[in-house]
């Protein structure tokens, strides 16, 4: 329950962060007329609206498993996520367009004494929010939060940067470098969508292989399987296959145990003593793991169930 406390936290901090930022983007956007800082605007409008998603799918996860969500609600997970990584990556593509149209147009003119104002205000407040982000996500281990830190860090250094492009743009328009001023606000467009576009295009990505209950990272498979093996020398295994996908903040592994010929079983209970054991060692490491164990004699059975 702390657990879930926190998360939500995290998810009020990060509506009230995205509304301030939206207002603020948006109005400095429209009085400056521009777009970068307007795009500013529009991501924290797509941010504020997830981030309402997101608090409504942290109370679905603390709901226990119904008739209907018989596996439980972790599947909004991934779901929220690739959402919001497919919102993000169509409005950089909209921006992205609209900005290399006005360059090969003349530009845009605007007021970059402003723009450093705002974006000062912006990277501030977005890099404060993403240190606490991020020390929550470590402490709860949500992968919603985690992402949450990353857009916030995003966020923050694209706000930084603006801000610094911005001073170096109010310095130079008196001077012979004045004719960039007009092409600095759709170069810096173009340059922030092309720099930031792996991110969204890796969470879509990611997304996508936990909804449709793909294999999770290596990394996270070669520990499991570890783990597995120093089951197979505390217990008889003539061979094992196993399964695994990760879908929000659960792992789910389906292993297959086939028992030796030699192998004489007293009774039920004794198959249990080793499941039971396998599964704490397992969950030491993975709390948030399920783990289904089959365990059989049958070979034939063994290798149509597991034919790789």
């Amino acid at each position: 329950m702390k657990t879930s406390r926190l998360e939500q936290k995290s998810i009020y901090l990060s509506i009230s962060g995205t509304l301030f930022l939206a207002i603020l983007g948006l109005t400095f956007g429209l009085v400056i007329q521009s777009a970068a800082v307007m795009l500013d605007g529009f991501f924290n409008v797509i941010n504020f609206v997830m981030a309402l998603a997101t608090l409504w799918i942290s109370r679905l996860l603390t709901r226990p498993d119904g008739k209907k969500f018989q596996f439980g609600y972790t599947g909004f997970t991934p779901l929220l996520n690739l959402c919001k990584g497919l919102l993000v990556l169509a409005l950089s593509l909209f921006a992205f367009i609209s900005a290399v149209g006005a360059l090969f147009h003349g530009g845009r003119k605007f007021n970059p004494g402003t723009a450093v104002i705002y974006a000062a205000i912006a990277a501030c407040t977005c890099l404060l929010i993403a240190i606490i982000q991020t020390a929550i996500a470590k402490k709860t281990g949500s992968p919603i939060v985690s992402v949450d830190s990353k857009n916030w860090m995003i966020n923050g250094f694209i706000s930084l940067s603006v801000g610094i492009v911005f001073s170096v743009v109010t310095i130079i328009k008196n001077t012979s470098f004045a004719w960039f001023v007009p092409y600095a606000d759709p170069t810096i467009v173009t340059i922030l969508v092309m720099l930031a576009l792996p991110i969204p295009a890796k969470v879509v990505l990611e997304s996508l292989n936990q909804l449709l209950l793909g294999a999770p990272s290596a990394s996270l498979q070669n520990r499991i399987n570890d783990l597995l093996k120093i089951a197979t020398t505390k217990f008889p295994c003539a061979n094992n296959y196993l399964r695994m996908t990760e879908v929000g903040q659960a792992i789910y592994l389906h292993l297959y145990w086939l028992l030796p010929h030699d192998n004489k079983l007293d009774s039920i209970e004794t198959v249990d003593v080793m499941r039971h054991q396998i599964n704490d060692l397992v969950k030491q490491e993975f709390p948030n793991v399920t783990l289904d164990i089959i365990f059989t004699q049958d070979d034939q059975w063994f290798t149509i169930m597991n034919p790789r």
